[in-house]
């Protein structure tokens, strides 16, 4: 029998063997470790668009002759639509029969594959080069990351032997939604229903720690915000609307939890506010530089410029983190109130005092908050900073490494919610 056609049938035939778990002829080891890696490594796609990955083979100076190959991943992101031949191996190849032949199943989040050479070439090929080509769905309702995860790749020499000591690099794709206008507007009146002109509206996504400033003008009680959706906001993020008379005098804070309905509606339309007497607010605000931060337990004072009253306080966290606070005790005065934290479920970033209390103008009062993750912090050289409300002190900052430091103050809001 030909030299070359016996080759070629050895090939097919340790191909079938493999699958059918038989044992495979010993390996020859090359002299240098082969190549299979996905490419791109890395690429972004939004829902319903099409992308294609190569399964790319440098074979870094061995003879490859045959080669195949599995791809896991993630059916509830991904639909593979299509496999297709790539030019590694030539023209005159065989795809390999039975369970590899040129085969992807997205119920099962699976792509396979695998094709050698045949008569009359008896040679390798020793050049890179793209094994196949697969095209895929975005399907993901939500973003998502679908790791491309190659298994049970095998690469044969020209005797029909394994080559050893593959390398494998896998591959992701990252199904990102489109972003799209997300409009928020309404009106603001008084407690007594006349409109309020001009009003201070501001507005912040408690998930993110993200705030921005509603565009109102003088002559009128409308205000409105343009965020994009999925961006600057998600569906199940609560926004919370701080909004105060020009005068300061009335004012109203209001949680909203926005829906899927609403991001694919547009946005909140006439989200109206109407406006009550405003007990104090005592707000550090967020610093344009929190870094560094870290958790930990903040002791120190506070003293009031107003009449504070509150049941409610909220902490700034770092953008894209979980900062919050998980214990906080406020005492003195005739004041002794405290609240914990429950975990990462419902309203998170608010934690509920167990009484409401009234803090005095020009009394100094005591706190103490533990921190978790990554909180925005306030870094103030003389250790006080001037608050919306009045002043606060650092006396003492013990971070989550025991270190201890001064003038590190938590950036947080207290206030009274209304029921």
């Amino acid at each position: 029998m030909n030299k070359s056609l016996t080759t070629a049938i050895g090939i097919l035939a340790i191909f079938i063997f493999a699958q059918a778990g038989i044992v495979a002829l010993t390996a020859i080891e090359s002299q240098a470790s082969p190549v299979v890696s996905v490419e791109p490594a890395y690429q972004t796609v939004s829902k319903g668009e099409n992308c294609t990955v190569s399964i790319y083979v440098d074979p870094k100076g061995s003879e490859v002759y045959g080669a195949s190959y599995h791809l896991y991943f993630n059916n509830t992101l991904l639909n593979a639509t299509a496999q297709t031949k790539g030019p590694f191996l030539g023209e005159n190849t065989l795809e390999i029969p039975n369970e590899f032949n040129n085969s992807f199943n997205s119920t099962h989040g699976i792509a396979k594959y695998g094709e050698t050479r045949i008569l009359p070439d008896t040679t390798g090929v020793t050049q890179p080069g793209v094994l196949a080509n697969i095209t895929f769905q975005a399907i993901a309702e939500e973003n998502g990351v679908s790791e491309l995860w190659l298994d049970r790749v095998k690469l044969y020499d020209p005797d029909g032997y394994k080559i050893e000591n593959v390398t494998l690099d896998h591959g992701t794709i990252e199904i990102a939604q489109p972003s799209s206008p997300f409009l928020i507007d309404g009106y603001v009146f008084y407690e007594n229903d006349s409109e309020c002109n001009n009003p201070v509206v501001h507005i912040t996504n408690l998930n993110t720690g993200e705030e921005w400033k509603a565009e109102t003008h003088e002559s009128s009680n409308y205000y409105q915000l343009v965020l994009s959706s999925r961006i600057d906001i998600n569906a199940s993020e609560t926004l919370q609307f701080n909004v105060t008379s020009p005068d300061g005098k009335q004012s109203n804070i209001t949680n909203c939890t926005v829906t899927q309905d609403d991001i694919d509606n547009g946005g909140l339309f006439e989200f109206n506010i109407t406006l009550g007497v405003r007990p104090g607010v005592f707000d550090t605000g967020a610093p344009a530089n929190p870094y560094p931060s870290i958790s930990g337990v903040h002791n120190g004072t506070l003293i009031p410029d107003r009449v504070i009253e509150a049941n409610r306080i909220y902490t700034y966290p770092c953008a894209g983190t979980g900062g919050h606070t998980e214990y906080v005790r406020i005492w003195g005065n005739g004041v002794d109130a405290h609240a914990n934290w429950s975990g990462y479920a419902g309203d998170w970033h608010n934690l509920t005092f167990n009484t409401s209390f009234t803090l005095e103008p020009g009394k100094k009062y005591h706190y103490t908050i533990i921190t978790g993750s990554y909180p925005q912090i306030i870094h103030a050289h003389s250790g006080e900073h001037s608050a919306t409300g009045g002043k606060i002190k650092c006396d003492e900052f013990s971070d989550a490494n025991g270190v201890v430091r001064e003038n590190w103050i938590p950036a947080f809001r207290l206030w009274r919610q209304v029921e």
